[in-house]
């Protein structure tokens, strides 16, 4: 008997999408999306160590549970361009705890870079990056993650932030501006190495 939804996904195994991404990507941007606990982070922390790339989360860019596609704008028209220019990006930084802007965050250009999380990959975005995937799992199955994961609090906060996925994907075409479209998620191994803390500065 399954012990939990996981169990029964079906999903790419983790060394057959890194020899895919391999293949594919070469210097500059990787995006990553998909809905909320799709697995994003976890994927982006087990990739960048294998692919030599810093990561960017989009929670970085979010102005609290309502800043979905704000963020997704920063991204677009002025994160990914300055990153592609060569030029130090930077955006407000929201202060979760206090629930308002509270200084900037920092990006600087060179090397590989991952940028995981919802609104990432927009038709704005995607032509910045040199690969792009999407991360299509269960509800059942994100819904469990979110559980296991977040304090009970913050369901309403998920509950707006769900409305705001399902805007965004009724304009934007994702499957369409992905590469590859992993349905089920990734199989990463069981326990992730330790891998040291991305600074919240990232200059």
């Amino acid at each position: 008997m399954s012990s939990s939804p996981e169990d029964a996904v079906g999903r790419i195994g983790a060394a057959a999408l890194l020899d895919q991404v391999r293949a594919r990507f070469g210097a500059g941007v990787l995006l990553i999306d998909g809905r909320s606990g799709s697995g994003k982070t976890t994927l982006a922390r087990w990739l960048a160590p294998r692919l030599g790339a810093r990561v960017l989360q989009m929670e970085e860019l979010y102005c609290g549970w309502d800043g979905l596609d704000r963020a997704a704008g920063v991204l677009a028209e002025r994160v990914l361009p300055a990153f592609a220019a060569g030029r130090v990006a930077s955006w407000p930084r929201w202060d979760w705890a206090e629930g308002r802007v509270d200084g900037t965050g920092f990006l600087r250009p060179g090397g590989r870079l991952i940028v995981e999380g919802c609104g990432a990959l927009t038709a704005a975005s995607r032509p910045f990056a040199g690969l792009a995937l999407l991360l299509d799992v269960d509800p059942v199955v994100r819904s469990w993650r979110i559980r296991r994961r977040d304090p009970a609090g913050a369901l309403p906060g998920h509950q707006r932030w769900a409305a705001q996925e399902q805007r965004q994907r009724a304009r934007e075409t994702m499957r369409a501006l992905a590469d590859l479209v992993l349905v089920g998620g990734v199989g990463l191994p069981m326990r992730l190495p330790d891998e040291p803390a991305l600074p919240a500065d990232l200059c």
